[in-house]
């Protein structure tokens, strides 16, 4: 009888160790002792970009939008709102600073949803606030548009955190790079971005 040939094993495929990013981003997840993941992909520019890319959910996809804001300090109109609920005023002392100063501030909201000006004029005590150009986040946070990821301290401006997020249990979020997204608890990003909650978004219309 003819012997039968044993076909050979195939050789498994040993993945290359993946180089890991290093950038202002992921900095600071390490310094905070942050738990998370870096997702690898194509070139992306926009977060419905990377929902189809990594084939996550819209709702975990952080859209980052750079907002102008005309009116009182936002740690200021915070403080003034929690003295309110108490029944207390403003000491004189910090008076000074409800004076209008314009500033930026990185909203961020799910993938699915349009930033709400409304929204966040009123949860600011603004008097005035707008969508910024491409030209401000060039001139002013020194990065592209396609480049910003939710972390405002890095910015040195504050960070607004739309509800949406709130039945999330994690956020997907452009790592500072168009090819590296990352990924984290939602626990860990309000722990460590220290955000102003409201409702900042809404549907399309």
């Amino acid at each position: 009888m003819p012997k039968k040939k044993i076909s050979k094993s195939k050789k498994k495929k040993v993945q290359k160790p993946f180089k890991r990013l290093k950038n202002q981003v992921t900095k600071l997840l390490d310094e905070a002792k942050v738990k998370y993941s870096v997702i690898e992909h194509k070139l992306i520019y926009t977060a419905h970009d990377a929902a189809k890319t990594t084939k996550k959910k819209l709702g975990e996809i952080a859209k980052v939008v750079l907002v102008k804001v005309e009116g009182p300090s936002p740690v200021i109109a915070k403080e003034r709102e929690r003295l309110k609920q108490s029944s207390k005023r403003l000491p004189r002392s910090l008076k000074g600073s409800l004076a209008m100063t314009k500033y930026f501030t990185l909203t961020v909201l799910p993938a699915g949803k349009y930033v709400d000006l409304k929204g966040i004029k009123k949860a600011l005590k603004a008097k005035k606030v707008s969508l910024a150009k491409e030209k401000d986040i060039a001139k002013y946070l020194k990065t592209k548009v396609g480049l910003l990821h939710p972390f405002g301290q890095l910015f040195k401006i504050p960070t607004l955190l739309d509800k949406g997020f709130s039945k999330s249990k994690k956020m997907i979020a452009s790592a500072g790079s168009f090819t590296h997204s990352a990924e984290l608890a939602m626990k860990d990003f309000e722990r460590l971005a220290q955000p102003t909650k409201g409702v900042f978004s809404r549907n399309k219309k």
